[in-house]
């Protein structure tokens, strides 16, 4: 059989089956195991990209609970800080007041003090002064003496105690 195109011989038949062997060989021995290496390679890649995206799903909730365990603590350590804050101020307050208080009292006692002295100096002062009126007395009854001479005599014993104090 001849034909235009094709030609059918013992060789051509030969060659057919020597191709179809061939194909069937690599088939069975090279394309099938390197089909199945590449689907035991995808597999793989596919595993390890979800064992990625595990890993990513994973760090994504582990920064979440990080994220708000850290706005926890930065609320914690606000609510702290407000805490001594307030317990600076109090005391800042309290010290303030003891120390007005304090202040007061030394104040009025002070103030009692300076007022005991001035009676004391006034009592002091009022005693010099009747006696020394009564010396004057004494002394002006003891001399005989005019009017000038008695004024003269009250000026002078009046600079000489004067001088004294």
């Amino acid at each position: 059989m001849s034909g235009v195109f094709v030609n059918f011989n013992g060789t051509s038949i030969l060659q057919l089956m020597s191709f179809f062997l061939l194909m069937y060989l690599l088939i069975k021995y090279l394309y099938r195991p390197f089909l199945n290496l590449l689907d035991k390679r995808r597999e793989e890649i596919k595993s390890e990209y979800d064992k990625a995206e595990n890993a990513r799903k994973e760090a994504n909730e582990l920064k979440k609970k990080a994220e708000l365990e850290m706005k926890n603590l930065n609320e914690k350590i606000n609510t702290m800080y407000e805490e001594a804050k307030e317990r600076v101020k109090k005391y800042e307050e309290s010290e303030k007041e003891r120390v007005q208080n304090e202040i007061s009292s030394m104040l009025d006692k002070a103030r009692k003090e300076i007022a005991e002295e001035q009676l004391k100096a006034e009592k002091a002062l009022r005693t010099k002064v009747v006696t020394l009126t009564i010396a004057l007395a004494s002394k002006i009854i003891q001399k005989d003496l005019d009017d000038k001479s008695k004024r003269e005599f009250l000026m002078n014993q009046l600079s000489r105690f004067g001088g004294k104090e």
